[in-house]
């Protein structure tokens, strides 16, 4: 069971990346924070985009691994949590923070804790 929960929040994980930095905003709506305009870079919509992207098919291709039992979901996820905290560092607004404590959280599970295991996971 707890395979199959990982192997959805990883693809879930991915796909929130698309809703947050590759879909247009409306006009008439009004949003807690502009999600494509960096704190260093200024407005950056097509690099935000890209980014979200790549994290995006990384975290999918991470649990399509795990689902398959393969051995280097574990590094993809790394991976993707990298670019992912990258993105939100780059793009920084406070409502990020808890997406950076999650990635902050795989990259340190995963690394120095062997976190999910083999036995909890099957991979």
């Amino acid at each position: 069971m707890w395979r199959w929960l990982f192997i959805g929040f990883l693809i879930a994980h991915g796909l929130i990346h698309i809703a947050v930095w590759a879909t247009p905003k409306p006009e008439q709506q009004s949003s807690p924070f502009e999600a494509t305009h960096s704190w260093l870079l200024g407005d950056q919509r097509s690099l935000a985009a890209a980014l979200a992207y790549a994290a995006m098919g990384l975290f999918v291709i991470a649990g399509l691994g795990l689902l398959f039992h393969a051995g280097w979901w574990r590094p993809v996820t790394v991976v993707a949590s990298g670019l992912s905290l990258a993105l939100a560092s780059l793009f920084f607004n406070p409502w990020l923070l808890m997406a950076i404590g999650l990635n902050a959280g795989l990259i340190a599970g995963i690394v120095w804790l062997s976190w999910p295991s083999q036995a909890m996971v099957g991979a």
